[in-house]
């Protein structure tokens, strides 16, 4: 049995994030191999719908006992159809190597790179990266909230502790400056927060755009926050 093969059959029953992507990527090998020319952008669309239509299934069915602990909630599904559509290069770019390994597709599925890379950063340098970064979004008009948001995941990574609202307003005024006065102090304690009344696909839109910053900056604990927040907000699209 080749490896491709082998994984389409280790992961078809997959209800994991990860067991679905790989066995998607297995499935598009295969064929492959049969001599089928398959167009990866065609493909990927494919299993997005299938994804989504596999999502409503999961949810009708469960209703029935012990259905979701077998077949998965479906909001596993729903992510790999957002991730399909929101991060297609990347996963056209994984999809046409010849080997994957489970940490490359973390690394899509929730921003997880290896962290020992290029990029590594000293504390210092990581927290002036993030200051750079809120002050950029406070001169733009209309992003003051994005930058509220950073903050906010900036202290619920704890490299700077703050606890109480007066922790937070210190933090915020030690590190951005007291004449920058911020403009939704309660993103700086939940900053998954909906405080404009916008829809739920704009909020995790906007999550996924912080996701980005920091996954790239290698603060893993906040993308991890991060995407835990993202999920629960999920469900209610």
């Amino acid at each position: 049995m080749n490896r491709y093969r082998k994984m389409y059959n280790e992961n078809l029953l997959g209800t994991s994030d990860v067991s679905i992507l790989k066995f998607y990527y297995a499935s598009f090998k295969v064929q492959q191999q049969k001599g089928k020319a398959l167009d990866v952008n065609i493909f990927l669309d494919d299993c997005a719908k299938i994804s989504e239509d596999s999502n409503l299934i999961l949810k009708v069915s469960s209703v029935i006992p012990f259905f979701n602990l077998l077949f998965g909630t479906g909001r596993e599904q729903k992510h790999i159809a957002e991730i399909i559509r929101t991060k297609r290069e990347e996963v056209e770019n994984l999809f046409i190597q010849d080997d994957i390994s489970d940490e490359a597709i973390k690394s899509i599925l929730y921003g997880i790179s290896p962290l020992t890379q290029a990029n590594d950063l000293t504390k210092e340098d990581t927290i002036q990266v993030i200051k750079d970064k809120i002050l950029k979004c406070y001169s733009i008009r209309g992003r003051k909230q994005l930058g509220d948001r950073i903050f906010g995941y900036l202290l619920a990574s704890e490299l700077i502790p703050a606890y109480t609202p007066e922790d937070r307003l210190q933090a915020w005024q030690t590190l951005i400056g007291e004449k920058i006065v911020p403009s939704d102090t309660k993103l700086h304690a939940n900053p998954s927060l909906n405080r404009s009344n916008v829809d739920t696909k704009t909020l995790l839109k906007h999550l996924d755009t912080i996701r980005e910053f920091y996954s790239e900056i290698g603060l893993a604990k906040a993308v991890f926050i991060i995407e835990k927040d993202m999920k629960s907000l999920s469900v209610k699209v």
